[in-house]
This record gives structure tokens, sequence and C-alpha cells, in this order.
């Protein structure tokens, strides 16, 4: 999504943030879904136990709109793209903690980390905000891990989508297509995981994050 040349004023980027969650909206009543494992979440929802989602980022429109107007939390980069990710995100309901590995990162994981202390859910792209794609980097599970909260993966299978020429090859889902919706059982990081250990855990899970149907 690097598009944007200069920062939005507020107005504009809360009218673009309208017409993007509109129009997706609008798409998104097409879509034929099927979940599968959704009743984890649904489960620590009911509990209100707090929890980590996790996504690939090039996942991220059917990720965040699936689990859109929940009051979730979500990390959010501070570029320039970011800013208006984040503008959109609010619109969703969300509540949007700014930072990435490279800027605000103890900032950002101090937040994450009293916000799950404080029972939200925390949605977050582990391969984000630059990739590579498909390599999780370690903030969602130590967060995970240092809070004590379970951690779900979600991943998507599309029949029909655009991808664009991006790193992480950002998907689109056509109107009418069908979606297949995933989610894993919740994972508790061990507390007592650390370097090579730890790092062989998240090799792992990155396995299982692995969609079925990959765009070349």
């Amino acid at each position: 999504m690097r598009f944007l040349k200069s920062r939005l004023t507020g107005s504009k980027k809360r009218i673009i943030g309208w017409l993007f969650t509109s129009l997706v909206g609008a798409v998104g009543l097409t879509w034929r879904v099927r979940f599968y494992g959704r009743a984890y979440i649904d489960d620590l929802t009911a509990k209100k136990k707090p929890f980590v989602i996790v996504f690939w980022h090039g996942d991220m429109l059917m990720g965040w709109y699936f689990h859109r107007n929940r009051k979730y939390s979500s990390l959010v980069s501070m570029s320039r793209d970011g800013d208006l990710l984040a503008e959109i995100l609010r619109q969703w309901k969300y509540t949007v903690i700014r930072g990435s590995s490279s800027k605000g990162g103890k900032d950002a994981r101090a937040r994450m980390e009293y916000l799950l202390r404080k029972g939200h859910v925390l949605v977050v792209t582990p391969d984000g905000p630059q990739g590579p794609r498909y390599e999780m980097k370690m903030g969602a599970l130590r967060t995970a891990q240092k809070t004590g909260v379970p951690i779900v993966s979600v991943t998507f299978q599309v029949d029909r989508a655009l991808f664009l020429n991006t790193w992480d090859k950002f998907t689109i889902p056509l109107p009418f297509t069908r979606i297949i919706v995933s989610y894993r059982a919740p994972e508790m990081v061990h507390p007592e995981l650390n370097g090579d250990d730890l790092d062989e855990y998240r090799e792992d899970f990155e396995k299982r994050m692995k969609p079925g149907i990959v765009s070349t």
C-alpha cells in the first residue's frame, strides 16, 4: 500500500477511511465465507479471556474485516501507509497501537502487554510491516509468553482474488468469491522457552501458519 507521498490531513483520512470501509463492507456482503475453528475464539471471548490473533500481512484485508467491530486492539506501523490504516481500523472499532520492530517498538510492546493484561484481544501481522513474506518475527510470541495469554493463528483460502505487486502479495478477494477462514487451536507459549528453543517453536508455529493456497 505504498502510495502515499505525504501525510494526509485528519479530515481526508476520515473520508478515505469511510469510503474504504464502505466499499469493503459492500463487497464483503457478496463473499461466501466458511469458518473453521471459530469456536476457539468464541469460547475465549465468552470467558472474557485475552488472547493474541495472528495472520499474515498479505491477508490483512480479510483479517481486519472478519474481526471488525469487536473492539480488538491492533498493531500498526508508524509509516505514512500506517496513518491511513490506523484510521480505517478505528472506523472498524479497533484500538490502534502505533509502532513496529524498526520504530516505536519499545513503547508499542509495553502498550500491547498493558492492554492484554487489561483483558483486550490483540491482533498482529507477524511478518509485517516489511517482510519477508511468511517469515514470522518473534514479537507476537514473546508478547503472548510474557503476558501468559494464548495465541491463535488464522489463515485464509480464496477462490478468486487480486494479488498486488507488493512484497506480501496483498490479497483482495473478488466479489462473490468463496473464502475459507481457518482458526488453529489456542496455544500457550511456555514461560521457560528462550533462546534456540523459543526460535525452534517460532519456526514450527510459522510452518503451521503457511496457507494451503499461495499466489506466485
